[in-house]
């Protein structure tokens, strides 16, 4: 491994426990079950998320005005996750670590929420680059920063879709964040991440 690609929500932070939190410093009066179910870890549109919230909650609100302030509102609400600084710390000091993310500004402000800004040497956000994943050429990009080919990377992310089947694509070694199951029309990984503990296996 010459170069660290990483995911950023639900691999470097815990989204679920973030949007728990959110709902309870707003006062949000959600039932969880359903919230998580509605925020699909990140993957429902936004304009359809906040209509959804604003209608369950009645608010005088707009859809667009709730989707353009939540992203940030949610990152205040991230806390990093023990261990995981000591876990990437030596690796930063080794080999360039990037950050591949779909977002946007608030992207940048979750990453400095985990604590981990710092070790990262470039964050590829989606929508200050126009691309997003899966779109391979958002990984190349990550890649020809660390000024390495594809297959001297290794790429960890929670989606097998979105991260690791576009990774492996490229010839990257893929390393999967476990959050929920892996489908088996996809390839499996090179890796399996269940636990703080187990980015070691990374070195």
């Amino acid at each position: 491994m010459r170069a660290l690609l990483l995911d950023l929500d639900d691999t470097l932070f815990d989204r679920t426990a973030a949007l728990l939190r959110w709902a309870a410093r707003h006062g949000a009066a959600l039932d969880h079950a359903w919230l998580v179910r509605l925020d699909e870890r990140g993957r429902r549109p936004r304009l359809k998320f906040a209509a959804a919230i604003i209608d369950r909650l009645d608010l005088d609100d707009e859809p667009a005005a709730f989707a353009a302030r939540f992203p940030h509102e949610l990152a205040a609400c991230i806390e990093p996750e023990p261990g995981l600084r000591a876990a990437l710390a030596p690796l930063a000091g080794r080999i360039p670590i990037a950050v591949v993310t779909n977002g946007g500004d608030a992207q940048r402000e979750k990453l400095r929420r985990t604590g981990l800004d710092d070790l990262v040497g470039a964050i590829f956000v989606s929508g200050e680059l126009g691309i997003s994943k899966p779109d391979p050429e958002i990984f190349a990009r990550a890649a020809r920063w660390a000024n390495c080919d594809p297959i001297d990377c290794v790429f960890v992310g929670d989606d097998p879709e979105l991260d690791l089947a576009p990774a492996a694509a490229l010839g990257m070694t893929t390393a999967w964040r476990c959050r929920g199951a892996w489908p088996a029309a996809i390839p499996a990984p090179a890796l399996t991440i269940r636990s703080v503990d187990d980015f070691a296996r990374l070195a």
